[in-house]
């Protein structure tokens, strides 16, 4: 097996920096102020992101607090973890395990939101004779490193009888995990909607079928800028909720919004539509489960503290 990078030995060295102390949500202070919104790489799981951007929600919030909102999107997983500790990321949407690795190298953030919730997928090639989990014995199998479908792989793998022994997993970030895929140097490829279906759609790939592996979208954000912003953070959140649920109400017309905003076929968002939750919680089961993640991290070396979802990753509003 390919041995992974040990992405929390690049987070340890970050120094965290640390702001004066501010009276909470300030309106002088705020006035002007500029926060920034990421996401990492592209996913339709993103929708209530996208949306509450596109509907003018987050601008909403930033004309009723007096500040501007600057929007990101980050590639690799250790440059959101950078901006969150050197105070260049106020909030970020993405999977848990991204927010685990961050905590255990000592960046004070917090899971304030469920996003969306969906099924851990893997791709193969069309024209392969792998039908089942099983079969992926011996193949090559592209993931990125600490995300959740690299937890979602192993899970799989697990469940088919099989040990990360049994394949050769080799660490790529959606773009090379793509051109790998489409140039056969790859045999599988566990990654999230709407690479899945792009290869679907183009008929170069199938979905093995039978996971129950969860993955959970999450909104995340530094503790500092929560705490010292308090009223600002909460509005933020309740756009998010308010995007969840127009979503739900007006699926047709948030489907062709993210298409746009993603730049695919809109055929290709319907394809993966029915796999999202957009009304999903946190509660003890989903607590457990991304606990379950933060100690396959741990165990994988991937993190070299072990943390406390509950009491230290879970900050709800």
């Amino acid at each position: 097996m390919k041995i992974l990078p040990k992405l929390s030995t690049i987070f340890l060295i970050i120094p965290i920096l640390v702001s004066c102390t501010s009276n909470i949500d300030d309106p002088v202070l705020l006035e002007g102020k500029e926060i920034t919104i990421g996401s990492f790489s592209r996913a339709i799981d993103y929708a209530p992101y996208i949306v509450a951007k596109n509907n003018g929600l987050f601008d909403a919030v930033a004309d009723k607090n007096g500040i501007s909102i600057k929007y990101v999107e980050f590639q690799t997983l250790p440059s959101i973890n950078e901006a969150l500790a050197t105070n260049n990321l106020d909030i970020v949407f993405e999977a848990e395990p991204p927010a685990i690795i961050g905590k255990a190298a000592g960046i004070s953030v917090s899971i304030v939101s469920p996003g969306v919730s969906l099924v851990q997928e893997i791709v193969v090639h069309s024209e392969s004779n792998i039908f089942e989990v099983t079969d992926l014995k011996g193949k090559k199998i592209a993931v990125p490193s600490g995300s959740s479908s690299h937890y979602g792989l192993n899970k799989m793998l697990q469940q088919a009888g099989l040990t990360t022994d049994d394949v050769e997993i080799i660490d790529m970030n959606p773009q090379d995990g793509k051109a790998a895929f489409v140039s056969n140097q790859i045999d599988g490829w566990a990654i999230w909607p709407p690479f899945i279906e792009q290869e679907e759609y183009a008929q170069r790939g199938r979905v093995l079928k039978g996971s129950n592996v969860f993955i959970q979208s999450v909104v995340v954000m530094r503790d500092e800028f929560k705490h010292d912003n308090t009223k600002l953070a909460e509005d933020l959140v309740m756009a998010i909720k308010e995007s969840q649920q127009w979503i739900i109400n007006n699926p047709s017309e948030a489907q062709q919004i993210v298409a746009s905003e993603l730049g695919i076929e809109l055929a290709i968002v319907k394809l993966a539509w029915e796999k999202h939750n957009f009304n999903p919680t946190i509660g003890s089961e989903e607590i457990s489960d991304i606990q379950d993640k933060a100690d396959f991290l741990f165990e994988m070396n991937l993190v070299k503290v072990r943390v406390d979802v509950m009491n230290d990753l879970i900050d709800l509003f």
